[in-house]
């Protein structure tokens, strides 16, 4: 067993000395004296140790005081591993060479090794704060480079620098050398950084446990030292057959191919000999190693192929192959890289499945290097905020500023309680802002990486999105209780929870009241249909996330389907209350929210119902919710209404009125009504506009009212088409039995839905040719909304229709958004100007846009049909500026059939030119019955004689 010589023992006693002082002095901390003195006690004695080995053999080995030296090195920082190392080297020259004065070739390597550490040390520092991560894996880079820097001093140092001053050449093996001594260093540097945990947590008991198996483990290296000491010996006669030789020919046919190469790619020396490398080694034919031999063999160079695959008895190899010019041919070096090559394989696998691991991760991650102040935030983090996928460093403001307001200051202290260790890691859920303005529970876990000096230097965690997980979780379990895209509670859950809310009132009978709350988006359907539906999707998540900012921890959003969703407001104070959260609601909806680059705004209808103990069950009080929702939308959406009896029977008369609807489309149990369409100039009748009337239990109902009725229940096609169908039989019968009358067309509305009808030119030509009337004699009315719905879609069919014979109307012009652009792309023959406009001809202040839309028909080459002429001024106005036909309650209100065809009989003018042609009769027969008097004479039987004067009025008297 090796003893320490005398010199060694005094020489360790002295650094003892030595390196207490510098602990007295403060260097380094008090707290790690203990520890320090005891690794440098270690690495000199260790150190101190005899050993024989040669100078080859110490060029490729490592002594057993690295691992303390390392260890050194890693607890307290390069200085005193500075210290430490030289220990280490004094004590080894003293076991060696006790004499004074010593070779330059033994204090040079003393030399270089303290220069290694020093600059490992530096290193490692270096490449920390470039990683900027305290956390394993990232914590083995900064080891890995430190013993990439002391392997490469140490060959430097045995391959360059001792050869330089004693005189030989520099090895040619560097890289190699390199290769062999780095996975001994990478072990010790192992066995560093376990040594430094334990002492780091002060478990001596693990150090006492740990000595004897590593006393054996030691003597065991010691021996291998010994050995390869001899085997180096043995190999100084034989390095150049190390690696696999063969000699090529300038004939190209092999002529040495030694042991060590048929061992490597499993070819005897007699199978390749007299041969070629293709015929010996057939797996060679498909890489470049044959062309670059025949390049050298030409003349070239020398020249490395770094990688040929051989498949041989014991598994494919890797080698890498130098092919040297000589006299003759060229000399092939074969080297073994199999073993480096799979190493790096699974390295480069290893980082691949560390980089992927940290990008397919659900969590957001970061690291907080609290000495720069700089935060890495992975891509996952930045996309669950709703910000560009992309990993990078930044500033911990970036996620500090977008917490709440109300969780910034809990979170602060979270983290301050962990830095001050005082907790064993943190774990906080906050809520964070999403970049679409709304704000996300997330869950925050950290964990902070300490220094020797226990002060914590980095903060790295995770952040887990509250809904996502709550929803895996939800899938995990098969609940099924929450909706899959939202992650807010579903239907079944709402129903089940207001079921208990209302049980439980009525058992208190009164108590803390609750409202149910029933929102309906005002604009999903126009999203989804222009953006798309995952558009939709965000927008229905960004305004689930910005409803629960709105309500309070004790109240339940859910969202029923599509675009409705529930809140059950639970211990209001008063009815208020939920007025004062609707307005809540209706403000955080108003604001824009961004999705995928885009500005989308959207509101919300919301009914509001109280909770009351007459209430039976859940689906009542959610009805009556539902109802008060809907007469929000009906009043012009993005705005509230409380529930109140009067809605319910407001709804419940309009059930009865959808079904009595149903029953008259079913039964076809409507009129037509006919209003005439006159001649401004003359006053006659030249056609009738045909409009529908409905009459529900003898009582008239508006159109106003059921046609957007029979529109919304899709009952609209059938009347439409009854209605087509009716007016085009009714005028063909008129224009037969009054051909004299003048009537030159009929007029029939069409809705939207109409025109979306993808058979309904077929229905027009059906109408037209069973009615017996030509295309030219029906005029279909279409209003500017109806056409700007699908304006090319609508352009298309209106040249059908056109192309078949029939006329257009573009009916209430100027009510609706059409543009200009569309309208002189429209195939239309006629603008009917609306009845708002008209009565504005008599204000003195009106616009002139009358005018404007008769001077847009005179350029679009159309006519113009006046609405709503109420009176003579109005008539004259619009004759004046050129208007030439219209109809109003000046010349006729709409007529039932009847009516309709006792005008057409007594065929006369109607309003204002009817009265002049009427007054102008009337003169005439006047006329004729009392004819105008001549000179007057007195018959010869009347005597004429004066009466008597009273006064000076005369007086007269006669007689027979």
């Amino acid at each position: 067993m090796p003893t320490l010589k005398p010199a060694v023992a005094l020489f360790a006693l002295a650094v003892l000395a030595v390196g207490g002082g510098l602990s007295l002095a403060g260097w380094p901390e008090p707290d790690a004296t203990l520890p320090f003195l005891g690794l440098v006690l270690g690495v000199a004695i260790v150190a101190g140790l005899p050993t024989r080995l040669s100078s080859r053999a110490d060029a490729e080995s490592m002594r057993p005081s690295f691992v303390l030296e390392f260890a050194v090195l890693l607890a307290f920082g390069p200085l005193p591993g500075v210290f430490a190392t030289a220990a280490g080297e004094l004590a080894h020259l003293l076991s060696h060479d006790p004499r004074p004065a010593v070779s330059r070739r033994t204090v040079a390597p003393a030399l270089m090794a303290v220069a290694g550490i020093y600059a490992a040390g530096l290193a490692s520092l270096a490449t920390s704060e470039a990683l900027g991560r305290q956390t394993w894996p990232w914590l083995g880079i900064p080891m890995l480079a430190a013993i990439a820097v002391v392997c490469l001093v140490r060959v430097l140092t045995t391959g360059v620098v001792v050869p330089l001053l004693t005189g030989h050449g520099v090895s040619r093996t560097l890289p190699a050398d390199l290769l062999r001594v780095l996975p001994s260093y990478v072990i010790a540097a192992s066995l560093a950084a376990a040594l430094t945990e334990v002492i780091a947590v002060e478990r001596w008991d693990l150090l006492a446990v740990a000595a004897i198996p590593l006393y054996f483990v030691a003597a065991a290296y010691q021996r291998h030292l010994s050995r390869l000491d001899e085997e180096h010996r043995r190999g100084e006669v034989l390095d150049a057959f190390l690696q696999g030789m063969c000699f090529v020919g300038h004939h190209g046919r092999i002529t040495v191919w030694s042991d060590t190469l048929a061992r490597l790619v499993s070819c005897p020396r007699d199978r390749a000999v007299g041969r070629t490398l293709t015929v010996a080694l057939g797996a060679l034919a498909g890489t470049p190693l044959p062309r670059v031999v025949e390049e050298v063999l030409r003349g070239g160079a020398t020249r490395t192929v770094p990688a040929v695959t051989i498949p041989s008895a014991a598994g494919a190899r890797t080698l890498q192959v130098q092919v040297v010019p000589v006299d003759g041919g060229a000399t092939l070096l074969w080297h073994d890289i199999t073993e480096r090559t799979r190493e790096e394989a699974v390295l480069r696998r290893s980082k691949e499945g560390l980089a992927l691991a940290a990008e397919g991760a659900n969590d957001g991650l970061w690291a907080w290097d609290l000495r720069r102040q700089e935060t890495f935030y992975s891509s996952r983090w930045r996309a669950m905020l709703g910000l560009v996928a992309e990993a990078g460093s930044g500033r911990p403001e970036e996620w500090l500023e977008r917490v709440h307001p109300d969780d910034l200051g809990p979170l602060k202290d979270a983290l301050e309680a962990h830095l001050a260790g005082k907790t064993d890691h943190v774990r906080y859920e906050h809520r964070i802002r999403h970049e679409d303005g709304t704000y996300r529970w997330f869950l925050c876990r950290a964990v902070a990486s300490r220094g020797a000096s226990g002060r914590a230097t980095r903060l790295a965690g995770s952040l887990t999105d509250r809904i996502e997980a709550a929803i895996a979780q939800d899938r995990l379990t098969g609940t099924g209780a929450l909706d899959s895209l939202t992650g807010l509670a579903n239907r079944a859950v709402f129903v089940e929870r207001l079921g208990r809310r209302l049980a439980d009132m009525k058992e208190r009978r009164g108590g803390e009241q609750f409202a149910v709350l029933y929102l309906d988006l005002d604009r999903l359907k126009v999203v989804n249909d222009s953006l798309g539906h995952l558009v939709g999707d965000e927008l229905l998540v960004s305004v689930s996330r910005r409803l629960e900012a709105c309500l309070r921890p004790t109240d339940l959003l859910a969202r029923l389907g599509g675009d409705e969703f529930a809140v059950l407001l639970h211990a209001l104070a008063d009815e208020k209350q939920a007025n004062v959260i609707a307005f809540r609601i209706q403000e955080a909806l108003s604001a824009s929210i961004s999705i995928g680059g885009r500005e989308v705004f959207t509101s919300a209808s919301i009914g509001i119902a109280l909770g009351r103990p007459q209430y039976e069950n859940p689906g009542e009080i959610m009805r009556d919710a539902d109802t008060a929702m809907y007469h929000a939308k009906a009043r012009g959406k993005a705005r509230h209404e409380l529930f109140d009896e009067d809605m319910n029977a407001r709804v419940r008369d309009r059930i009865g009125l959808e079904n009595d609807l149903r029953h008259a489309v079913a039964n076809l149990d409507f009129e037509v009504n006919y209003q005439p369409i006159v001649s401004l100039g003359t006053g006659m009748c030249v056609g009738f506009e045909s409009l529908i009337r409905w009459r529900r239990n003898g009582e008239p109902v508006s159109p106003g009212i059921f046609i957007p009725l029979a529109e919304e229940l899709g009952l609209i096609e059938p009347v439409g088409t009854w209605v087509l169908r009716e007016a085009c039989r009714t005028f063909a019968a008129w224009r037969q039995q009054y051909p004299a009358a003048g009537l030159d067309f009929i007029t029939v509305n069409v809705s939207s839905r109409q025109l979306q009808q993808h058979n309904f030119i077929n229905i027009v030509e059906r109408a037209v040719h069973d009615a017996g009337i030509q295309p030219a004699d029906l005029r279909l009315e279409i209003t500017e909304t109806a056409l700007m719905d699908r304006p090319h879609a609508a352009a298309t069919l209106l040249r059908e229709l056109r192309a078949f014979g029939v006329k257009i109307y573009l009916d209430d012009f100027g009510t609706g958004y059409s543009s200009l652009s569309h309208l002189h792309e429209l195939p239309v023959d006629a603008l009917k100007i609306d009845r708002s406009f008209v009565s504005s001809l008599e204000r003195p202040d009106r616009p002139a846009i009358v005018e404007s839309i008769l001077a847009l028909a005179r350029t679009l080459n159309t006519s113009v049909v006046a609405e709503g002429i109420e009176n003579d001024a109005q008539a004259q106005a619009l004759e004046r500026l050129g208007c030439t036909h219209a109809q109003g309650y000046l010349f006729a209100r709409p007529l039932t059939p009847q009516a309709a065809e006792d005008l057409l009989c007594q065929r006369k003018a109607l309003g204002p030119k009817g009265a002049q042609a009427s007054r102008a009769s009337t003169a005439e027969v006047a006329a004729a019955l009392h004819p105008a008097p001549g000179p007057f004479t007195w018959p010869d039987h009347i005597t004429v004689r004066p009466a008597k004067v009273e006064g000076s009025v005369p007086t007269f008297a006669h007689a027979s």
